[in-house]
């Protein structure tokens, strides 16, 4: 493990001393520059759509309120879910305002740059002077808004793309080398971009008279996401040697060999999400196997994307889902943009982004002769964390108890009420010192010749637009990872080491041999302490960062979000009892539910009505009974003794999901356990049910009679019983296999004790007795007792296993 700050930083293998004396005499012959660095705004000039170009002006969002919102889906409705996001508060975002005065007091006009990407409407339109935003109007605060986003063109030529864009990209006077810098192009025109065929699903042009509309692939790739989510400092240019050195003043850099602020498309574009896509429906909701950004952040969801659109299962979601937890809680309180804001919309933000954390990381925890091994798997497709690097962070509190429960080791502890991660930053002669705080994150810094000619001390800087050096980054790689491709574009890691196809890292605690237990928190903080204090103290020029301040000291300080959390017992009896205990409480929720269901289809089957009513309310009292047991306050076995799903091996070999068709449900605690539980019955009944009827719950079979309606009946209780007995038999094994009364280790899928033979058999004498098929569904119209006992077992047999899983991972 490599404490941060540590020795081995990014250019000790390259700076050997001849180099750095190279280097150093290099950037001392420039003339010593006082701060602001006197830059101009052709430093930050980037190729693309420029200021005062285009044709037609863009429209604000609430344009597109009476077709985009207010039709009855709030859950999907395009305008409501963008405007929780950050990207409709990225022209409001406190501190980013503060940064930005900041950025123009280090150098005259750097904060051009940042409107491009945070207030694209008003850059456009030509008020980013001056650079600190004040020329911005409110509509222009609406952040990345509808109307810029579709209308972005792909910046480069693809047989593809509209037909109109060749003429765009052609009367561009500087085209776009790369995916970045904001360097996106624009139709001038309001011409309105995305992936359907709006016109061919509606019959005609729902924009027109004001828009037209256009069909874009663009929309569809994370090539338009690069636009903004790879920045670069242009002062800068990357030397042969892999040095950053200042460009001559006044003059345009390369915006592809800038310093890297922030790479997160570079992240992901060299990660396996990019190349073949991951398997990862905990992402994208709709879609199992996940491979753009839109996947992910804007998952595909069931509903209409307006009140006159097709309903669909591809919409995409505008959440924009995330990780900001601080500015969504802070906003709604500042005192100059809070009335701009819905508290509501911005509470709703705040889950959507801690729902979002808790399916980016997976842990799990071993203990082995005294030391604690606790791995975190980075289940995204980019760095974790990425993104802006100043203030983000990721760590562990661990703690390790003794036979009698008490603490006897404990590293990473947060003091909640002074912001204060004790360690952080501390010697070892500091009486907070913790050698064994794990943080990830990345540090930029100023390389000890830039510092001298700037006048400032060299080493770790917050100051954004200066920096150039990436003095230590141990931030987890994606999957897909490799040293050689992350180094093309300067992401490696600095100061640690990953293997190639490594995309978890360990970290090691020496607890001590009487350690019996132990618990792990990964949590993550959207911004620090140490970058809060420092805008405050350096933005001398606005209000900004004495407003960052004051939001941030009055409303939870940054709280830090629990994205992972397990607990080891070594105790074997503890763990089988909460084995035991959630397959017995799931299994009593799924016979209700059975039963239920079972007695309304039967009653629809024969031409009776069904109290749907009552069913209902009997079938919502046992989930309210399993979730009491389950993580609720009846729960003894299992959060009675601190045990977490993690704790009976869900995340051990794959992501804490709950298995198929449940994977949306991510398992961070015992509450989302009792979800998962419930929802795998739900799926067995519901399978159960379909091979008897041929419906499955919320849906209720067709009316049969005569013959053919005692046969149905015979095959529901043949399928009823199968399932119960099916579930019962592998939990029973799996049962066996822990408490070691199997001994070695049985696989429960060959039915090792003949149970599930047996039930097979019981069902297979019911369904014999059917003498007439006719007319009906499900396994019913395979039409011969042999191959409708064959279509229930496979029903079922496919469904248990399931069901099984949540108590046995």
């Amino acid at each position: 493990m490599v404490t941060r700050g540590g020795s081995n930083t990014r250019r000790s293998a390259r700076f050997v001393p001849a180099v750095l004396a190279l280097a150093f005499a290099a950037l001392t012959a420039v003339p010593a520059w006082s701060l602001p660095v006197a830059t101009t705004r052709n430093d930050f000039e980037a190729p693309g759509t420029q200021p005062l170009s285009i044709i037609d002006n863009f429209g604000p969002p609430s344009d597109c309120t009476p077709c985009h919102s207010g039709y009855g889906q709030p859950e999907v409705e395009p305008f409501l879910n963008w405007s929780g996001s950050m990207m409709a508060q990225a022209g409001r975002d406190p501190l980013w305002r503060a940064a930005l005065a900041v950025a123009n007091q280090d150098a005259v006009d750097s904060g051009e740059t940042c409107l491009r990407c945070h207030m694209p409407k008003g850059w456009l339109e030509g008020r980013s002077t001056p650079e600190d935003g004040t020329a911005m109007t409110a509509d222009d605060r609406e952040g990345v808004q509808c109307s810029v986003c579709h209308r972005m063109v792909d910046p480069f030529a693809d047989p593809e793309n509209p037909t109109e864009d060749a003429a765009i990209l052609a009367a561009l006077a500087d085209p776009v080398p790369a995916f970045g810098n904001a360097m996106m192009v624009v139709d001038p025109e309001a011409r309105m971009r995305g992936p359907f065929d709006i016109i061919g699903d509606l019959g005609s042009d729902p924009h027109i008279p004001d828009r037209t509309t256009i069909i874009s692939p663009f929309h569809e790739s994370s090539d338009m996401c690069g636009t903004c989510h790879n920045l670069r400092n242009p002062v800068f240019t990357r030397d042969a040697m892999g040095n950053y050195v200042p460009n001559p003043l006044d003059t345009p850099g390369d915006p592809t060999l800038g310093f890297p602020e922030q790479v997160t498309y570079d992240e992901w574009a060299a990660s396996e999400y990019a190349t073949t896509g991951v398997i990862a429906p905990q992402f994208g909701r709709n879609k199992d196997t996940v491979s753009t950004c839109q996947d992910c952040h804007m998952p595909d969801v069931s509903g209409k994307d307006a009140n006159t659109g097709l309903t669909r299962d591809d919409v995409p979601l505008h959440t924009f889902e995330g990780a900001n937890t601080f500015i969504p809680t802070v906003l709604p309180h500042h005192p100059a943009f809070g009335s701009e804001v819905d508290a509501d919309v911005m509470a709703d933000s705040v889950e959507v982004a801690i729902r979002n954390l808790r399916k980016a990381a997976t842990m799990s925890m071993s203990l082995n002769a005294g030391d604690l091994t606790v791995t975190v798997r980075n289940e995204t497709g980019h760095k974790l964390p990425t993104g802006y690097p100043e203030g983000r962070r990721m760590w562990l509190h661990v703690r390790a108890f003794d036979a009698d429960r008490n603490v006897i080791f404990e590293s990473g502890r947060y003091v909640f009420s002074t912001a204060d991660l004790l360690g952080y930053e501390a010697l070892p002669m500091d009486p907070d010192y913790d050698p064994y705080l794990y943080v990830w994150e990345t540090i930029h810094g100023l390389s000890p010749g830039w510092a001298m000619t700037l006048g400032l001390n060299p080493g770790p800087s917050f100051h954004l637009v200066l920096n150039d050096t990436i003095e230590f980054d141990n931030r987890i790689p994606p999957r897909g990872f490799t040293n050689a491709a992350f180094d093309a574009f300067d992401g490696d890691p600095v100061g640690v080491t990953f293997l190639d196809g490594q995309y978890w890292d360990d970290v090691v605690y020496p607890v001590g041999v009487d350690a019996v237990q132990a618990e792990a928190t990964l949590y993550y903080q959207t911004a620090s302490k140490e970058y809060i204090e420092f805008l405050r103290d350096t933005d001398v020029t606005t209000a900004s960062g004495n407003i960052l301040f004051d939001l941030w000291n009055d409303h939870g300080k940054s709280e830090p979000v629990v994205m992972a959390y397990g607990f080891l017992e070594t105790d074997t009896d503890v763990v089988n009892r909460c084995h035991k205990s959630v397959s017995k409480n799931q299994a009593r929720y799924q016979k209700k539910y059975a039963r239920e269901w079972a007695k309304c289809f039967g009653s629809e089957a024969k031409g009776l009505s069904c109290d749907e009513t009552r069913r209902d309310e009997r079938v919502a009292k046992a989930a309210e009974k399993l979730r009491e047991r389950v993580g609720g306050a009846k729960d003894k076995k299992c959060a009675g003794v601190n045990l977490t799903p993690m704790s009976i091996g869900h995340g051990d070999a794959a992501p804490s999901i709950c298995p198929a068709p449940c994977s949306h449900i991510t398992l961070f605690d015992n509450a989302s356990l009792a979800d998962c539980a419930a929802c795998t019955a739900d799926h067995l009944a519901g399978q159960t049910l379909d091979a008897a009827y041929g419906s499955e719950p919320p849906d209720l079979p067709p009316t049969v009679s005569g013959d053919p309606g005692k046969c149905q009946k015979l095959i529901a209780k043949a399928s009823v019983k199968l399932s119960a007995a099916w579930a019962k038999a592998l939990a029973s094994c799996e049962d066996d296999n822990r408490t070691g009364a199997n001994n070695p280790a049985e696989d429960c899928s060959t039915d090792p004790d003949g149970d599930i033979a047996d039930a097979m058999a019981k069902a297979s004498n019911k369904i014999s007795k059917c003498t007439d098929f006719t007319g009906l569904a499900g396994c019913g119209g395979a039409g011969t007792a042999m191959d409708v006992q064959t279509c229930v077992e496979s029903a079922i047999g496919a469904a248990a296993p399931v069901f099984t899983e949540v108590a046995y991972p």
